[in-house]
């Protein structure tokens, strides 16, 4: 279902709605997934990325119910659950993590006297590392303001959805994912500057080329992976510089002179080489904003590139499928440059390929990979689209 429009996949799911619910006044929102083009691992750190939302979203159908029931039919997976809004105390279990996560949040933060029947479903593929949980907090937690006719804040759903994943997840996550997934222009990728929590639009001129996003089929679940381990390095990090020198200075405040004190901390540098990470990753985030602006080609593809070194190397968030993808596309023509996408250990790849090498591209590495671990990679070729929106 990748490639279905926006248009159809909408009236798909209120079609569904209609058929589960027998109810026609009903709201929809819809939220993108994302590709992060650069700035891996830096927005809970306070840094810079480039993000832009694409043609893959969850759509929420929602109605509101005279009782206090709610009913939730997850299409995808095929399944529904019923509870009463008065007790949400369930063994939650694969996507119910998430619904009834933004659900407990949201009324948490208002007070809601009634139930509500809901439909969720899209086609951002879960696990590719296009933040498909994401979209789904949006594009839920969007249509619940509307159907209870809670205006519109954009950075409250930003604000809802960050709890969601670390009050009811435990996931000690950024802002990135659903920022880029609220905030996204169709064809200006956002700057995105953590510290300030605000942004700028930038230019993507990428013509001739297309953006590749290669599935390891790696399972990469960030609530049972070391993803809040890098979390809690990071601020050990920053902890040990500021009680050496005796400052009290935030992350995005550190210089590469602050880095030098963090070499002998332990013999394997494991602190020296996240925060090494963090202030390199950031400098590449300036650096490929001028090479979208100008779009060259080569330059975006060797930092790309720089960035997969660093997040393999120093942020050690790689793994040996992902380390094959890219070591098989740096050897086939047409590729201008790649790196790990998303929390990492698993995932996906995001590259640049030449539109006149893509096609073989793709089959050239779907075929050395299988020879090598013998099971088939997912592609998927993705374009820009703009973020939540409630049709």
């Amino acid at each position: 279902m990748g490639g279905i429009s926006k248009n159809d996949l909408i009236i798909k799911y209120q079609k569904e709605f209609i058929s589960q619910f027998k109810d026609k006044d009903f709201i929809t929102a819809l939220a993108p997934g994302r590709i992060n083009i650069i700035g891996e691992h830096t927005d809970y750190n306070l840094g810079l990325a480039i993000p832009i939302a694409i043609d893959r979203w969850i759509c929420s159908v929602i109605s509101i119910r005279e009782d206090r029931e709610i009913n939730i039919c997850a299409s995808n997976f095929k399944d529904h659950i019923s509870l009463d809004i008065d007790n949400l105390n369930i063994n939650k279990v694969g996507w119910q993590k998430y619904v009834l996560g933004c659900i407990e949040i949201f009324l948490k933060e208002y007070n809601i006297n009634k139930g509500f029947n809901i439909l969720i479903g899209g086609n951002v593929p879960i696990g590719f590392g296009m933040s498909s949980s994401a979209a789904l907090e949006v594009s839920l937690l969007g249509a619940l303001f509307d159907a209870f006719k809670i205006p519109i804040d954009n950075y409250k759903i930003l604000e809802l959805s960050n709890r969601v994943e670390r009050e009811s997840l435990g996931i000690q996550s950024g802002l990135l994912d659903q920022y880029a997934s609220i905030f996204s222009k169709k064809s200006q990728p956002l700057l995105i500057d953590f510290s300030t929590l605000s942004h700028t639009y930038t230019s993507a001129n990428i013509k001739g080329a297309s953006w590749v996003l290669v599935n390891s089929m790696v399972d990469r679940s960030l609530v049972d992976s070391k993803y809040n381990d890098r979390v809690e390095e990071c601020q050990l990090g920053l902890d040990y510089i500021n009680n050496l020198n005796n400052e009290k200075i935030k992350i995005n405040e550190l210089t590469y002179s602050h880095l030098k004190d963090l070499e002998n901390y332990n013999d394997n540098k494991i602190l020296y080489k996240r925060i090494s990470h963090i202030l390199s990753e950031n400098k590449r985030v300036l650096s490929m904003q001028s090479a979208l602006n100008i779009g060259d080609l080569q330059l975006i593809g060797d930092i790309l590139n720089q960035s997969h070194n660093s997040l393999a190397n120093n942020y050690q968030v790689s793994c040996k499928e992902i380390d094959e993808i890219i070591s098989i596309s740096q050897d086939s023509k047409g590729f201008y440059g790649g790196r790990i996408m998303g929390g990492g250990f698993g995932g996906c790849t995001l590259n640049l390929v030449d539109n006149y090498y893509k096609t073989s591209f793709i089959e050239n590495l779907v075929d050395m990979f299988y020879k090598k671990f013998q099971y088939e990679l997912k592609i998927e070729c993705v374009q820009f689209s703009n973020g939540f929106e409630l049709v």
